[in-house]
């Protein structure tokens, strides 16, 4: 077992000893609340909990969550087959398999609970922080001072997206790993006899970290970085142990990079120099901000999609400057400082769209690795100058000694309380900023305030938008997802009033809007016209591809070309089958034709396959329910409603229905059943789970004419 041990008073940094002639004499420093070993660690823990707790609240939300936890086909159940297919297989424009053996995981211990999804997150994220500390301990000296530089990173609320959206799991996974891995090194390269058990943990430690998230294929570059700062010279030993981490580093590379242009996640923009100079600069200015003061936050930015010439464009050259140039003057003078502006550069090298272009030019989960190395600056700053306060007044004579101890406990007692000023303004930040995370609602009318520059807060309604240019959205993305958010809590007229302003917002010849488009077309049987919106979009790489070719299959066997429609059909099962991705949606599309059409027991058949594929999914299974009523198959329909109701099965975020209108289903085909008392308690139940419920009045008529059948 490797024992990462850090030191306390005997060293000045990592592997630098100070000479035990200068210690002769010394009093030992006092720990006082950190002297016994295992209370700052503690108390990190309990910190990182109480100020996440609230994270347990979030649900899945429309926004890749349940893609991640209950769409792909590998983590339903752990088996040889689906293990091999983590380890080799991509999915939605990621690979991640170590991150997604964690959902695996959640998905065999947790089932459809999702609290239990954000207890292992918050834990994989408090075990990153515990690392963290070590490390910071290692490097810094003080228990005190990493405690401190830990508790910063900790609370930061900038990391609010990362540990509540569970979508962001790949970025608590690869914390974890990504510290240990930077622990390790640090006490296998502070040894004076090379501790190669030490070094073999990093080894494999840094490979989980690179395939948890490929963020973490900066990491020789951070090892190289942490030789640089504190051995003095690189030296060809230096070099070579690198070779496996680069080996690693390139290989995740190619597997990230295949799995990103196999879904065009990466696009190819044609900027000048100029213009993406501009946008990285105005990037770089608002993460200088954010940094140190993480308020008006947004889920989504439209920063970088045009270049912009203004002072925050500015602020990040001066930003980028002041890094570059800090690294190179602390380097020798202040190595602690130093290697915490190398953790805060590298990490965003990887995202800065410097070369390739992704979709997103900046988002707060980007700072969750660079702010490893600004807490740890701050605090070695701070230190630096206590410090050297501590020795300036040292050459004073006697008769000043005790003048200069009481300002050096003052300048202690002044850094402590700076210290606890900005971890109490961080935590009590992030504790409100989780709030916003805790429904849809909340979620999307933040997005939407922050990008139409609204003031106040709180969700924002269709009439608070009627006097807003909505057409000036970027994306109308966030207003798409409102309006589902407002649907899913049964708010019909907010979602129908956020439609009509949609249907000026909406671009032709955007994903999602064909899409839509080629729904309604086949709803209205425009069977060609869907086929010529859909065509398109089935060739590219998106997510959106094998439901395009499967509609496609559909429009084609209803304009009787039976041979096509079987192809087009056998090439969209196997484009689900690349993506990982089982044909849910699909089936469930075509068993809403079906039942549109009236024809009940076709579309009861394609539910079921659309159950058997997603068996997790509530709405699938209300949807069968209702077309089994329809057929007198109103028994197992009831089964099916109880499933939903007892939480067995998932609701998916968007889904335009809850469960007291479950409860309302379940009271219809108990009367159908001619069980009067059992369908007046669903009833009843319905309204006390939501006693202001839209078809509150009608209920209460239904409840009336039960218990006036059902009395003796």
């Amino acid at each position: 077992m490797i024992a990462f041990s850090f030191p306390t008073t005997t060293t000045s940094g990592p592997g630098i000893h100070v000479n035990a002639k200068r210690k002769q004499g010394r009093a030992k420093p006092r720990q006082g609340f950190f002297q016994g070993g295992w209370v700052a660690p503690a108390a990190l823990l309990l910190l990182t909990a109480l100020v996440y707790a609230r994270s347990l609240a979030v649900p899945i939300h429309d926004w890749d969550d349940h893609i991640y936890f209950f769409r792909d086909v590998r983590v339903q159940q752990l088996s040889a087959e689906n293990l091999q297919r983590i380890l080799t297989q991509g999915f939605f424009s990621n690979f991640h398999p170590v991150t997604t053996l964690t959902i695996a995981f959640d998905r065999a211990v947790w089932g459809t609970w999702v609290p239990g999804f954000h207890i292992t997150q918050l834990a994989l994220y408090a075990g990153g922080v515990l690392a963290l500390y070590f490390l910071f301990a290692r490097i810094l000296g003080r228990r005190a001072e990493a405690f401190v530089a830990a508790a910063i990173y900790a609370t930061h609320t900038i990391h609010v997206e990362s540990v509540a959206w569970l979508a962001s799991r790949k970025d608590v996974v690869c914390l974890f790993f990504y510290a240990f891995a930077l622990l390790a090194y640090a006490v296998y390269a502070s040894s004076a006899s090379r501790r190669w058990r030490a070094y073999a943990l990093c080894v494999v430690l840094a490979g989980a970290a690179m395939l948890s998230k490929g963020y973490a294929v900066i990491l020789p570059a951070a090892f190289l970085a942490y030789d640089f700062c504190f051995s003095g010279r690189i030296t060809r030993r230096h070099l070579i142990d690198k070779i496996p981490f680069i080996a690693l580093a390139a290989a995740t590379t190619l597997l990230t990079v295949r799995a990103q242009d196999q879904e065009g996640a990466l696009i190819q923009v044609a900027l000048t120099a100029g213009e993406r100079a501009f946008r990285l600069f105005e990037v770089m200015g608002w993460y200088a901000v954010r940094t140190f003061l993480p308020v008006r936050l947004s889920a989504i930015y439209t920063t970088g999609t045009e270049p912009v010439v203004g002072p925050v464009a500015f602020l990040g050259v001066l930003f980028t400057v002041a890094l570059v140039g800090g690294f190179l003057l602390l380097r020798r003078r202040l190595p602690a400082a130093a290697f915490g502006i190398a953790l805060y550069v590298l990490p965003l090298a990887t995202v800065m769209n410097v070369y390739y272009t992704l979709r997103i030019w900046m988002t707060d989960r980007y700072l969750f690795f660079p702010t490893i190395g600004s807490s740890l600056v701050i605090v070695a700053l701070a230190a630096s100058l206590y410090r050297r306060h501590g020795a300036s007044q040292s050459v004073h004579s006697q008769t000043a000694h005790s003048k200069t101890a009481r300002d050096t406990r003052s300048i202690r007692k002044g850094l402590a309380v700076a210290a606890g000023f900005l971890i109490a303004l961080y935590s009590a930040l992030t504790v409100a900023r989780i709030g916003v995370w805790t429904s849809g609602v909340s979620l999307w009318s933040d997005v939407v305030r922050h990008q139409l520059h609204l003031d106040g807060s709180g969700p924002v309604t269709a009439r608070a938008l009627a006097g807003v240019n909505v057409r000036s959205l970027v994306d109308p993305g966030p207003l798409v997802s409102l309006r589902r958010a407002y649907e899913a809590r049964g708010r019909s007229a907010e979602a129908q009033g956020i439609d009509s302003l949609l249907a000026g917002v909406e671009k032709r010849g955007d994903e999602h809007t064909e899409m839509k488009l080629a729904r309604e077309a086949l709803y209205a049987g425009q069977n060609e016209e869907a086929v010529r919106l859909l065509q398109p979009v089935a060739a590219g790489k998106s997510w959106f591809a094998p439901l395009a070719m499967f509609r496609i299959s559909v429009a084609q066997e209803r304009l009787g070309r039976a041979e096509a429609a079987r192809e087009s059909r056998r090439r969209a099962l196997q484009m689900y089958d690349e993506h990982s991705q089982p044909p849910t949606d699909a089936y469930f599309e075509v068993g809403t034709m079906e039942y549109l059409n009236r024809d009940f027991e076709k579309a009861a058949e394609w539910y079921r396959l659309a159950l058997r594929e997603s068996p997790h999914e509530a709405n699938t299974a209300l949807h069968l329910g209702l077309a089994l009523e329809e057929i007198g198959k109103v028994p197992e329909a009831m089964e099916l409603y109880k499933r939903i109701v007892s939480g067995e099965l998932a609701i998916k975020p968007h889904v335009r229905f809850t469960i007291p209108d479950v409860y309302l289903q379940m009271g219809v085909a108990a009367r159908k059943l001619g069980r009067p008392r059992e369908a007046l308690g669903y009833l009843e139940e319905a309204l006390r789970i939501a006693p202001d419920h839209p078809k509150r009045e009608a209920v209460l008529a239904e409840i009336a004419t039960l218990r006036a059948t059902a009395a003796p």
